[in-house]
């Protein structure tokens, strides 16, 4: 009886249309790279990241993309003003290894740490911070010691295949450590001078990117109605 109802649970499931499936990479892309960041700018070294090896570390499609390497637009805000972005940012990503793969980024998130914490004083562990002057930041501030801490920020993003018009949407986490600077220290550097001639400072990152595949409504359908078919089959064993 279980074998019956796991072969019809197969074939509900192969019997979805080859047209319903996406041909962009689906899975957990993990890439580095380093950055200079200033006032309203991320600026990332030679628009430059490298797609973090073994295959162990990405999920998915993104593991025949291990070990090479692509290509990320610089973030500047303004224009890039967080939330939704007015003008999208096409060809945000593009990747060496699969030239019709593209990411383009629609929104660059908020941050969500709040400004309050910024006039923290003396730096603690704990401590959180977003920047809000004078334009709303994208980074989560966080002290993880009094001299150590780390910056985040959070991009949304549709992932496109050139070749077969296919899209779905993706997510992306940009993280920073900083071993020896507390968020004090670095908003210290970055806004010790009036804006906009702020100093910079230069860091590795790292990011994760995932996609969130969205089924298609008839393929939705067709996966309930053989989901179905086998509880009234299981019901009739019964």
């Amino acid at each position: 009886m279980v074998r019956s109802a796991l072969a019809l649970s197969f074939l509900a499931l192969v019997s979805i249309p080859a047209a319903g499936r996406a041909d962009v990479i689906t899975g957990v892309l993990n890439f580095t790279g380093t950055a200079e960041i200033s006032f309203g700018s991320i600026a990332f070294t030679g628009n430059t990241f490298s797609i973090n090896s073994p295959a162990s570390t990405q999920q998915g499609g993104f593991t025949l993309l291990e070990g090479t390497s692509g290509t990320i637009q610089n973030i500047t805000n303004p224009p890039d003003a967080t939330g939704p972005l007015a003008t999208p940012v096409t060809d945000f990503i593009t990747f060496a290894a699969a030239p019709n793969i593209s990411i383009t980024m629609t929104i660059l998130d908020p941050g969500i740490d709040g400004a309050a914490g910024c006039s923290d004083t003396p730096p603690a562990a704990g401590q959180e911070c977003t920047p809000s002057v004078p334009a709303e930041s994208p980074f989560n501030l966080e002290n993880t010691s009094a001299t150590s801490s780390t910056a985040s920020f959070d991009v949304f993003g549709t992932e496109i295949d050139t070749l077969t018009g296919n899209t779905v949407p993706i997510t992306g986490t940009f993280t920073t450590p900083f071993s020896n600077m507390s968020f004090q220290d670095l908003l210290a550097v970055v806004d010790g001078a009036p804006p906009p001639t702020g100093g910079t400072i230069t860091t590795s990152f790292s990011a994760q990117f995932s996609t969130i595949p969205a089924p298609e409504p008839s393929t939705l359908v067709e996966l309930l109605m053989g989901i179905g078919l086998v509880c009234l089959y299981r019901r009739k064993l019964a």
